[in-house]
């Protein structure tokens, strides 16, 4: 027999917009999770935390408890995002198919998408129109960059001092521009099973002659 799972809403969407640092973006949002949740523990206890509001009206959801059991948690991704599961590789394989189609276009998209990384204006929906990104690609740029957005968010709560979010934009940057398929398909086997190290990647990028590119507002 299942077991019977409370599902639990946080009544309001945790909100980081602005030119906001990473150490404060985990303040914030571990802050919220210990607010809410320290008296409503218990067997089969999961909570659902609205984050973002798309431009449809549509809330993005995070899920606790992730993986680990602390502070972590799963960015709900439905079907109709069309970002699979929302998994390193599943993404760098979309933003890497994505140039290749939409080359011009996606110049602006990756300019949105390192902004949201550097933490210079985390308004995702501000980029897009400041930058005149076209919402009218597959997958649709806002509802990726808030994806995105929520994905760094998390590394920077499981990897402190801007590490996990700066290997995982870094690892995008590769996946984007490494043009021998077989490097490129050798650096997603390891990356699935976790054997790609943050080492191995600087030689990777150093090997196509692009810099390192930490986080500007740390």
């Amino acid at each position: 027999m299942a077991k019977a799972i409370n599902i639990i809403e946080y009544p309001n969407v945790i909100t980081i917009v602005g030119a906001i640092k990473p150490v404060e973006i985990v303040k914030k949002v571990v802050n919220t999770f210990i607010d809410f949740e320290k008296d409503k523990k218990g067997k089969g206890v999961v909570f659902k935390y609205p984050v973002e509001k798309f431009a449809s009206g549509e809330v993005l959801y995070i899920i606790r408890p992730g993986k680990k059991w602390n502070f972590d948690f799963k960015v709900d991704l439905k079907p109709e995002y069309q970002l699979g599961k929302g998994t390193h590789d599943q993404i760098a394989i979309i933003l890497r198919k994505l140039k290749q189609k939409e080359r011009n276009e996606f110049k602006k998209i990756w300019l949105a998408l390192t902004n949201v990384y550097d933490c210079t204006e985390s308004n995702v929906l501000k980029v897009l129109n400041e930058i005149k990104v076209s919402l009218f690609l597959t997958p649709n740029p806002e509802i990726l960059l808030k994806v995105l957005k929520w994905l760094f968010i998390m590394e920077d709560i499981l990897y402190w001092h801007f590490e996990g979010r700066a290997f995982l934009y870094n690892f995008f940057l590769y996946s984007i521009s490494e043009t021998d398929e077989d490097k490129f398909n050798s650096a997603i086997d390891k990356i699935r099973i976790r054997k790609l190290k943050p080492e191995q990647l600087k030689a990777m990028l150093r090997e196509l002659n692009i810099d390192w590119h930490r986080p500007q507002n740390y």
